[in-house]
Parts: C-alpha cells; sequence; structure tokens
C-alpha cells in the first residue's frame, strides 16, 4: 500500500483514520494475500472515502474525538444482505454525515441507519459511494449497515463507511 501517496494529498489527521482501518482490514490478510491484490481495494475504498470526508469538512461535519466511527469489511455481492458497521450513540437534534465507499470494482454501495431495527435514512442509489445526512429526533443507540449491491463481476469488494458530525 502507498503510505506516502494518501498522505501527500495534505489531509492530516483523516488521513491516519483511513490508513489505521485500512492496517485494521488488512490484519486479517496474511502477507502472501495481500501482495497478491486485497491491500489495493483496501486503499481504493480508502481513496474514495478520503475526498467524501474533505467534502464533509468543507461543510463543517468532524470526526468526533474518542469514539469509533469508521470501519469496513470485504462485502459479497448481494441484493438482500446488509452488513452491520457500526453501533453508535447520536444525539437529538445534532447533524450527522454518514459515508461509504467501495473499491474499484464496486458499482452500487448502499448505506441505512437504523433505529430498534426501522430504517431512519438510507443512501440507496446507484453508486459506488454513498452519503446519508440525519438529524435524529431522539437520542439513542443507531446502527449503520452497508450493502454491496453491485460490483464487477459479482465480485467481493472492500467497503469502509465513517461516521461525522457538525
Amino acid at each position: 500500500m502507498k503510505v506516502q501517496g494518501l498522505c501527500s494529498w495534505g489531509l492530516g489527521r483523516q488521513c491516519a483514520v483511513v490508513l489505521t482501518v485500512a492496517g485494521f482490514l488488512l490484519g486479517g490478510v496474511s502477507g502472501t494475500n495481500a501482495q497478491e491484490g486485497q491491500g489495493k481495494y483496501v486503499t481504493q475504498a480508502a481513496e474514495r472515502l478520503v475526498k467524501l470526508i474533505n467534502s464533509a469538512n468543507s461543510e463543517g461535519y468532524k470526526l468526533n474525538d474518542n469514539a469509533f466511527t469508521i470501519g469496513g469489511g470485504w462485502l459479497k455481492q448481494s441484493e438482500t444482505t446488509w452488513v452491520a458497521l457500526l453501533t453508535v450513540d447520536l444525539k437529538a437534534n445534532k447533524q450527522y454525515r454518514f459515508l461509504a465507499a467501495g473499491d474499484g470494482d464496486a458499482k452500487d454501495v448502499d448505506l441505512e441507519v437504523q433505529l430498534d431495527g426501522k430504517t431512519v435514512a438510507a443512501d440507496t442509489k446507484t453508486d459506488p459511494t454513498a452519503i446519508v445526512n440525519y438529524t435524529p429526533g431522539a437520542d439513542g443507540k443507531y446502527v449503520v449497515r452497508l450493502r454491496l449491491y453491485a460490483s464487477d463481476n459479482n465480485d467481493p469488494c472492500a467497503c469502509l463507511g465513517i461516521v461525522m458530525a457538525k
């Protein structure tokens, strides 16, 4: 993985967060498999996510301190299977932005936010990235879920997601 390439964008803290997630995801991959190419998919998803983070930063959204607000996984394509990414504490009347991005083979990544098993916000448009703006009406523990709806050749893809707040 070309760490210098990602960090040379001047992303500071966001770069560190994305690279930490990339390292976490690669931690479960043997050195041989990473050399065979899985690492490049995490990098591709991270590059897409960094662009979304920068855009959100320009609109006043920030990463929360001392909270797990980023995650990801190696998802299989499915029209029905959603994967729980994070459970996050959200505060009523505070603005949140949820972001997700897939690797270069991802054609359609979807994101939804649930409270008590009911979807309260979602991005299900056809795009390799997803953006959901949501202001909860009540404090609570919300679940962020991702789905890889479509990919090249039905391949699994690295998909990353993050939660930001204003």
